[in-house]
């Protein structure tokens, strides 16, 4: 065969070759009628296929070189990262005590636990707690109370114990979580200091209030226009790191004093006014906004409990207890907006129907969400005795977190647990049901896992405080501790904010709607059924 022949031949190879890489595979019909028409020489099939052979090995290594680059040299900064992340493992597992509680469940507990060590401290030394005087026209007359000292101190450390709880849980970005903080601090003290104007004041609207709004301008300022698939722009990382909404409120929670001899004189009709109703009620109007307004059972509860325990702490305890935190940001809001009118309508209600101090102080402490909210309450009823009252049946009530979170935890675990466990073993294959993620989780750490761990040190804070606080500071290191817990609250409603886009709002208008109609429900019965309690407790007995 002549040099030109096999040139030709050759040509045809690389031709066929690229026609093969440019279009798709032939079907077998055109296969076989190409390999009828087209006949080839024995020695030249044996050189067309090296050719072939060679040229796709060629391509295939290419296309490994592009798939495969080459490992590039991990930068500076991810190995100080990495420097960073090995020797806290490595201090970790010399310490395996300290790997259990280096959770961000724990970490409330260790933050309110410190603070309120501090705050004993600092009443034994006679320093004054922080406060906002009302002011009229003047704003700075506001800050003259020497007690607002107290902030420069506070401020740092407050974001230096949660700085230090993102650090020890590794949170994304947690480097730059001070430049967020200082946004969220600036926030609530403008929410502080805008709530302690005297105008504002007597209209009740509260710090909490103002947190949010604050909250949702940066939010959306920030935001901007929806992207084309309709959600938002997500927050900076370093503004993202300090939106702790769950670790703030359960902060304050902990920070949160209860006297028991301030509760003995009253306790058995406060227990009688905030026990006997708030758990039927919340069970049967949780399963109402699941039966008839459609909401998820786990917002429904939410919002149930929010509304017959004590608001925002309750939503976050019960979230925790459900495994389903972000779903309380929205009862949270509503609870804080529709407070108001309870604030402002029942003490002239009160009046009006012209019941006593003490009945009036126990239907505003059983009905009002928060614990603010029942002393501003009792505040503009305008009676002392109403006010003691209110606190004490507030603060029974405020004891009901702990029972109500661990009885959901339990019941819903189990639910979560024999739901699992029927998916598990509804597959059929044997090999496929050993590989399965649903396999399911013992009981006991599954209930574990979902307890929130702040009430633990509710509980242990309410011990040492009637233990080895003594009796004469008593009064003392509860409003102060009240102080600090009530700026990590305000840091919680700015975070709230932080999560409200308003074209997002515009999408779940319908659930906002339905949440806000259930607790209208649920507020309108809680009215109705505290007072008549109240009215038996302390007016009969």
């Amino acid at each position: 065969m002549s040099s030109e022949q096999t040139n030709r031949h050759r040509r045809a190879s690389v031709d066929l070759l690229e026609k093969q890489s440019n279009t798709s595979p032939p079907t077998p019909a055109a296969t076989t009628a190409t390999t009828a028409t087209t006949t080839t020489p024995p020695p030249l099939v044996s050189r067309n296929s090296m050719v072939i052979s060679e040229a796709s090995s060629l391509d295939t290594q290419t296309n490994e070189k592009k798939e495969n680059p080459p490992p590039t040299e991990p930068s500076k900064d991810m190995k100080e990262v990495d420097v960073e992340r090995s020797a806290f493992h490595t201090f970790c597992r010399a310490h395996p005590f300290l790997t259990g509680w280096n959770h961000e469940d724990w970490w409330p507990c260790w933050i309110g636990l410190f603070l309120f060590g501090m705050v004993a401290i600092a009443v034994r030394y006679n320093v004054p707690e922080a406060h906002f005087d009302v002011w009229s026209s003047n704003p700075f007359d506001s800050l003259k109370p020497q007690g607002n000292y107290d902030l420069l101190v506070l401020f740092p450390l407050q974001g230096l114990l949660v700085w230090l709880a993102m650090w020890g849980t590794e949170a994304k970005a947690w480097k730059e979580f001070p430049k967020g903080y200082l946004v969220v601090y600036a926030c609530s003290f403008l929410s502080k200091w805008l709530a302690a104007q005297k105008s504002i004041k007597s209209a009740s609207l509260g710090d909490s209030i103002w947190a949010i709004l604050f909250g949702a301008i940066i939010r959306n300022a920030m935001g901007g226009k929806a992207m084309p698939d309709g959600r938002s722009k997500p927050l900076p990382p370093w503004l993202k790191v300090a939106q702790q909404t769950e670790l703030y409120i359960a902060c304050s929670l902990v920070l949160l004093c209860i006297n028991f001899n301030v509760l003995k004189p009253l306790a058995p009709r406060a227990l009688f006014v905030s026990w006997i109703d708030t758990p039927t009620l919340f069970v049967v109007v949780a399963m109402m906004g699941t039966a008839w307004l459609k909401i998820d059972l786990q917002t429904s509860m939410i919002m149930s409990g929010a509304t017959f325990i004590c608001g925002s702490s309750a939503a976050i305890a019960l979230a925790a207890s459900l495994g389903a935190g972000k779903k309380a940001d929205l009862p949270i809001a509503i609870i804080s907006v529709f407070t108001i009118p309870s604030i402002i309508a029942l003490p002239y209600i009160a009046k009006a129907i012209k019941i006593s101090a003490t009945v009036a102080g126990a239907w505003f402490g059983g009905c009002v969400d928060s614990t603010g909210a029942v002393i501003a309450a009792a505040t503009i009823y305008g009676d002392t005795t109403a006010v003691e009252t209110a606190a004490v049946v507030k603060m029974v009530q405020n004891v009901l977190i702990g029972p109500i979170s661990v009885g959901v935890a339990a019941v819903w675990t189990q639910r979560e647990e024999r739901r699992t466990r029927e998916l598990h073993n509804s597959l059929e294959d044997e090999h496929l049901r050993a590989k399965s993620d649903f396999k399911p989780v013992p009981y006991r750490t599954l209930l574990w896992s979902r307890f929130p761990k702040f009430v633990l040190g509710f509980v242990l804070t309410a011990v040492l405080f009637n233990t080895a606080v003594p009796e004469q500071d008593r009064t003392a290191v509860n409003t102060f501790s009240f102080m600090v817990g009530e700026w990590y609250s305000t840091m919680s409603f700015v975070s709230i904010g932080l999560g409200l886009q308003f074209h997002e709002l515009r999408r779940e208008a319908r659930l906002l709607l339905k949440l806000t109609a259930l607790y209208g429900i649920a507020q309108m019965v809680d009215i109705l059924s505290t007072l008549a309690l109240s009215y038996i407790a302390f007016e009969l007995f």
